[in-house]
């Protein structure tokens, strides 16, 4: 059975995101269509919106194909359980209702676009070392990861919010919540991968915040923060994917 997993795991992956990027290209399709048929700034944010997310499952697919062998893989029950959540939350979050104001919409359409286009560049930096599970694969400070060390979670959540706030509502605010706690979660379980898989990661924790870009130097609880995912990382044993959007109403 051991021998078996790696192998399932190397194709159930790539699969699960081809059958994503597929059902979200047909949603593409129809996205475009309505938006040169109506000619609105709704429209055309929702057909550029399932472009990008498109985008990324198309990424997500290629990237898990062939990839680099995890230096610390990942079994942890809670990380599974803190993947399918976040999941979760990305495909419960509901759609605008007809009375929802059309300026409240847009506003939640271009952050969720924006957030989406910053989620795309961030996987495409990441390429290979991707993961669905917080498992070490490869050190990566470049791009956006030189602002932030979650770039890929931060334009999780971002176009989440997005979503949310284009159909403000009490029950997508509990979603949304429930997504960034996950994402919490998670963060703090690849950060003691990493560390303990590279010991630069730590040197780099030091200086790069978490999860929101900042122009000043990290403060010192911060930096004493980082410094103890070494000894943190001896206590215990990577992302949602934002590839659905709520239906968008008539």
């Amino acid at each position: 059975m051991g021998s078996r997993w790696p192998v399932a795991a190397r194709w159930t992956v790539p699969a699960f995101f081809a059958i994503a990027a597929a059902s979200t290209a047909v949603h593409t399709v129809s996205s475009v269509s309505h938006a040169v048929t109506q000619v609105t700034g709704h429209a055309w944010l929702l057909a550029v919106y399932a472009l990008l997310r498109t985008g990324v499952a198309v990424a997500f697919m290629v990237f898990t194909l062939d990839r680099a062998t995890p230096q610390r893989p990942s079994r942890s029950p809670l990380a599974f359980a803190t993947c399918a959540a976040a999941v979760a939350a990305v495909v419960a979050l509901r759609g605008p209702s007809s009375s929802t104001p059309e300026a409240v919409v847009l506003a939640g359409d271009v952050v969720a676009v924006t957030f989406c286009v910053w989620l795309l560049v961030s996987v495409l930096f990441l390429g290979r070392n991707f993961g669905v599970l917080p498992e070490a694969r490869g050190l990566v400070t470049r791009g956006p990861y030189r602002l932030v060390r979650h770039p890929v979670y931060l334009g999780e959540i971002g176009a989440c919010t997005g979503l949310a706030i284009a159909a403000p509502s009490a029950y997508n605010a509990i979603v949304l919540a429930t997504l960034i706690a996950a994402q919490a979660v998670r963060m703090v379980m690849e950060e003691r991968a990493l560390a303990e898989a590279f010991p630069a990661y730590v040197g780099y924790a030091t200086h790069t915040p978490r999860l929101l870009p900042r122009r000043r130097p990290l403060s010192k609880r911060s930096s004493a923060s980082a410094r103890s995912l070494v000894e943190d990382s001896h206590m215990v044993g990577s992302p949602a994917v934002t590839l659905h959007r709520p239906a968008s109403r008539a």
